[in-house]
Formats: C-alpha cells, structure tokens, sequence
C-alpha cells in the first residue's frame, strides 16, 4: 500500500533573510516568508499536489508559521513534533555565516563540502539527524500507511531525506542541492521502497517569492 510523504521546506525565515545559522533557534518567518506560506497553502489547497490527510510540522515556530495557512485552508489541526526540527548546531548557532567561515573554518569547510562528515558547532551529526528524521518518517509512514501526509520541515532534515530515497545513504549527501525555502518535495513509499517523484519543486513561487538560500 502507497503512503505519499510531502516535505515542505518552511518559508523564509528572518535567520535566512540575515544569512544567520539557526538550528533549534526560534527566529520567526520574514515579511517574505509570511507571503510564500500564504503561496504554497493556495498551491496546495488547489489541488497542485495530492491532498494531505494530516499535517504534521517542526515544532520550531518557522516551520508552524509555514504549517499554518495550510491548516486554514484545509481545515486539519497541526501535530507539532520534535523530531522534525532542524539540525542541532550547538555554539554555531545564531552565529552569522560569515563569521563561522572566519572562527571555525575548517568545521565550516566540512559542513560546505562533506556535510555527511559533519558535526556543525559540536552539536548533532548529520548522521545523528539522518536517523533521527530518517525515524521520524518511517513512524509516520507506519501510523498513516496508505494516505498521505504533509511534514512541514527543514533544509537539513529534508536533504537527509532525498538522501535516504534517492541514494539510501546519508555519505553522497555532497552531492544534492539546497531545496529553496517553501518547495515542495514529495517521498512515496511502498513495501518498504522509497521513490523520490518531486525534488524541491518551487514553481508556485514566482518572481520576489523565489529565495534560494
């Protein structure tokens, strides 16, 4: 039985619109995230992805923020959850990119060019949030077999997960892109088989809408 998974990347937040390294923060949507929310609920509500049973979203206010027109529109309740927040980043956190470029270059290399080997700030490893969000979507696959499920989520978390459909490893991580703040990725599962038919799809988001970060 197919269970279709649909990740959505939280809108731009004011961490992202200051380039500043958030993990667990609480930074909330910018005035641009606050209207990509707005987008993607109408994408969504429009019937341009499949209609999700239940939304299940970061506990982070970012991520609830971007859960929540979607709620209205659809009428369904948000289940925050935990495990679902981004990376834990320790000392990074709150720090500017360019200042973690020039006081811990090295880690900063790392994170840029071999994220699989990373542990950014001395916090969580990316292996550690590949088995955290990689657990989380199997409970949720298994409580909602069948139907299908939007998780409003993260950059990291997200990545994580393209990994583990499309390459089933977290160790090519290097390879895969940044999906854009409020895109869409869509993760089906069937007997235990992952199949990735959607990747960062951004095409509800046009002109000023469209933040790459």
């Amino acid at each position: 039985m197919k269970t279709t998974v649909i990740l959505l990347r939280h809108a731009q937040s004011e961490g992202n619109r200051q380039r500043i390294y958030v993990g667990h923060s609480e930074l909330p949507l910018s005035p641009l995230g606050l209207k990509q929310a707005k987008v993607s609920a109408d994408y969504i509500a429009g019937g341009g992805l499949p209609r999700p049973d239940v939304i299940h979203s970061s506990d982070l206010i970012r991520a609830i923020q971007t859960a929540l027109p979607i709620s209205l529109a659809l009428g369904l309740p948000i289940l925050p959850d935990p495990a679902l927040r981004e990376i834990y980043s320790g000392s990074w956190e709150g720090r500017s990119m360019d200042e973690l470029a020039s006081i811990t270059p090295e880690g900063y290399r790392l994170w840029r060019e071999d994220p699989a080997n990373s542990r950014p700030g001395d916090g969580e490893s990316m292996r550690e949030l590949y088995e955290r969000i990689g657990g989380a979507f199997d409970r949720v696959v298994e409580t909602y077999r069948g139907k299908t499920v939007l998780l409003v989520t993260h950059a990291t978390p997200i990545r994580c997960l393209h990994c583990r459909a499309v390459f089933g490893t977290v160790e090519r991580m290097a390879e895969t892109d940044w999906f854009p703040n409020a895109s869409f990725t869509v993760i089906e599962e069937e007997d235990g088989v992952l199949r990735e038919t959607v990747g960062g799809f951004d095409r509800h988001l046009a002109g000023e809408l469209l933040f790459i970060e």
